[in-house]
């Protein structure tokens, strides 16, 4: 065996069984089960609850079926991802090897205007991690929480 393997092996099945632990919780969520907006003219928040990578990589892949599912490119508003918990570490430059294909699928919804990410500053602060340490297509504001019920007396709803 490797000298990699050995971290390797005990890698996987810690994913796996965070994965199986995760997936328990999941479906319980309204913001996974009702993903694909049926109303295209509604405006829509994302419902992050377990505040955990596995969650974020879900979400997104449940706004990648609208552009699956259409034969153009979305015509809504985008989706509002308001990320406020310790899943922002996910976009987090020196964290990017770990979460590449999270990333990568966030960077091109948002190019397709399909979400709009945004992170909280103040759990930015409390994760040491400053704007210059996002991708570029992320962005910031004062207060997650604050920014999410904004949103909700806006009229946006929870998908």
């Amino acid at each position: 065996m490797k000298k990699t393997d050995q971290y390797l092996i005990p890698l996987i099945l810690c994913f796996f069984f965070t994965i199986a632990g995760v997936s328990e919780e999941l479906p319980h969520n309204p913001s996974l089960k009702n993903a694909i907006p049926e109303d295209q003219s509604a405006k829509y928040v994302a419902q992050i609850r377990l505040h955990t990578p596995e969650e974020i990589k879900a979400v997104l892949e449940k706004a990648q079926a609208l552009v699956d599912k259409g034969e153009k490119f979305p015509d809504f508003d985008p989706i509002a991802v308001i990320l406020h918990g310790p899943e922002i570490k996910v976009f987090a430059r020196q964290n990017y090897q770990m979460y590449k294909t999270i990333v990568e699928l966030a960077a091109r919804l948002e190019a397709f205007n399909v979400i709009d990410v945004r992170v909280c500053e103040v759990q930015m602060a409390k994760d040491g991690i400053k704007k210059g340490d996002l991708p570029a297509f992320v962005d910031t504001v004062p207060y997650g929480p604050a920014e999410e019920q904004r949103l909700l007396k806006k009229g946006y709803t929870y998908f």
